[in-house]
């Protein structure tokens, strides 16, 4: 009866010792097809993320289903406010509801990665952005109060746009991920045009005018809304961005070897 106990015991022992043991390893992961994973070690490494980021393209119109990732086409923004208080444009404007189209058509044109610092630079081009919403202004033009508010549409065009990732890592279960801690973006475009329905001044000369205005003058109303546009999409890209990085190990798409 001894010796029963004995080896039942050994053999509980055995089996307790290889369930801790299978705890510590790494689990399996399939490797997406939306993915060219790029090695570290890659003398390449930011042609092949770069081809990484061209590839996944096609997937981004219709979402990464499996990670839960919306269409990157259209992005939504719920709200870029401007404000300037100096100079002959006076104003306050906001921009509501703002929904873009033509993010699907992006090529990424430069990629430079610090991997051992999650550092990553990335140039994209756009070859258009249709974008719409609401807008309310409220303010002074040269010495004219100005008070409109409706919808707004804008077509930008020859869009060079740059965005700057500082990622760091976590571990999850024994699992490397990367996160996005702080995201930078700017963008400068060759064409614009601006068309408003403002339901305070419509079908009246001041609405026209603010049409006129908003297109003569649509450089300076760019930089003016460069601030706070540049902060918001950072906000946007990086939450959309982070929904599929904290989700995919680091092994899957950049592995030490």
């Amino acid at each position: 009866m001894r010796i029963v106990l004995v080896v039942l015991f050994s053999l509980q022992c055995r089996t307790l010792a290889e369930h801790q043991e299978g705890g510590k390893k790494e689990p399996e992961f399939q490797t997406p097809e939306y993915i060219i994973p790029c090695y570290k070690a890659d003398p390449n490494l930011n042609k092949c993320l770069q081809r990484t980021f061209n590839h996944l393209r096609p997937y981004l119109v219709n979402g990464l289903t499996d990670l839960n990732v919306p269409s990157i086409d259209p992005f939504k923004l719920e709200k870029i406010i401007i404000e300037n208080g100096q100079g002959p444009l006076k104003v306050k404007a906001s921009f509501y509801n703002v929904t873009a189209n033509g993010a699907q058509n992006y090529t990424v044109e430069k990629i430079e990665a610090n991997v051992d610092n999650y550092v990553i630079e990335i140039g994209f081009k756009f070859p258009r952005m249709d974008i719409r919403g609401k807008y309310d202004v409220n303010g002074n033009v040269l010495l004219f109060p100005v008070r409109s508010k409706g919808d707004f549409w804008a077509i930008f065009l020859d869009i060079d746009a740059a965005a700057k990732i500082f990622g760091t890592e976590f571990v999850k279960d024994n699992v490397r991920y990367m996160k996005i801690d702080k995201m930078l973006v700017d963008f400068k475009l060759k064409k614009s045009r601006f068309r408003i329905r403002d339901i305070i001044n419509h079908g009246n000369v001041i609405g026209e005018a603010m049409n006129n205005f908003l297109n003569t003058n649509s450089e300076e109303i760019i930089n003016e809304m460069k601030p706070a546009a540049r902060l918001s999409l950072a906000r946007h890209f990086k939450s959309f961005l982070n929904s599929a990085f904290v989700q995919l190990p680091l092994k899957v798409w950049l592995p030490d070897a």
